[in-house]
């Protein structure tokens, strides 16, 4: 019955495309360029998922209005314009690759500006080592900036724009070893001997991350939406997804304190199956790893809601 409900709401499904979307450029000297991501429908999650970590029940949701999600991770030298003008601590002792004990471990030290082997290391690379209550530190000073009101984008707001009109797997299409181009996996540059997880069949010419906007963009304009660094998303983690889950693109969220907040798109690191577009991740909000990022999105003005 499921099934069935399931793709009479595809069929009524009229996913935008990518002549819908408009570039705003960047609004501010530093700031992240933005894209205009168009209203749309879709289904959200996907059936089954690893052991405790469900990706559906699939459900159709409704983007009715245009929002603005940033092209690019936001990088290194834009947090550090933050940094510098706010003085913000950011988190530390970041979870990273430990050379000696070959695991990854929390590094007494290590933070967004030396996240540790293969991360971040230049302005225009990903930043990383930053926690949920980092990037909500990060949006509302450029709100503040420039008098918009941005945010972290929502969990749908994020599925729905790395899927750009797809029902496929991955942005690229079904087949992990065709992402090279499209993301940077784990891939025959990034394998370690030490890792037992599989890498994807081909060559993206980076062994680590790579500079945001090195591989092809989605279907939305949008660099990065599968690999590179994982992104921190607005919601508070629920699996399955509850009956009560929004369905209109907005955040999922609890009345107490949130335990975990949903991130999403996976690394130039992890397994292929987990940079799937439904594939969801769940961390602590405090939570600093070298390979968890974020990229911004922000709401639209009235006059910028109408085409």
């Amino acid at each position: 019955m499921r099934a069935a409900l399931a793709l009479i709401a595809l069929l009524a499904l009229a996913p935008a495309g990518a002549a819908d979307t408009v570039s705003l450029g960047a609004e501010c000297a530093g700031c992240p360029q933005m894209m205009v991501i168009p209203a749309g429908s879709f289904l959200m999650g996907a059936e089954g998922g690893e052991e405790g970590r469900p990706e559906g029940p699939v459900h159709p949701v409704t983007i009715k209005r245009r929002f603005a999600l940033a092209i690019h991770e936001v990088t290194q030298a834009q947090y550090g314009a933050f940094i510098t003008a706010t003085g913000h601590v950011s988190g530390n002792d970041c979870r990273s690759w430990d050379p000696q004990a070959k695991t990854v471990q929390d590094r007494p030290g290590a933070d967004w500006r030396k996240p540790g082997v293969g991360g971040a290391t230049q302005g225009d690379h990903p930043v990383s080592c930053v926690s949920w209550l980092d990037a909500k530190a990060y949006t509302g000073w450029l709100s503040r900036v420039t008098g918009k009101q941005y945010r972290l984008p929502t969990e749908a707001e994020w599925e729905y724009a790395a899927r750009a009109g797809s029902t496929a797997a991955y942005p690229w299409g079904d087949d992990p070893d065709a992402a090279c181009g499209h993301a940077n996996l784990y891939d025959l540059d990034g394998q370690q001997p030490s890792i037992s997880w599989p890498h994807v069949d081909c060559r993206d010419g980076f062994a680590g991350v790579a500079p945001v906007g090195s591989v092809q963009p989605n279907g939305f304009g949008l660099h990065d939406m599968a690999g590179n660094v994982w992104e921190w998303t607005e919601d508070c983690y629920v699996a399955p997804f509850a009956v009560d889950v929004p369905t209109d693109g907005s955040a999922y969220q609890l009345s107490g304190p949130c335990p975990r907040r949903a991130v999403r798109g996976g690394s130039w690191i992890t397994q292929a199956d987990r940079n799937r577009t439904a594939w969801r991740g769940r961390d602590p909000e405090g939570f600093v790893s070298w390979i968890f990022g974020f990229r911004v999105a922000r709401d639209l003005t009235p006059a910028e809601t109408i085409r």
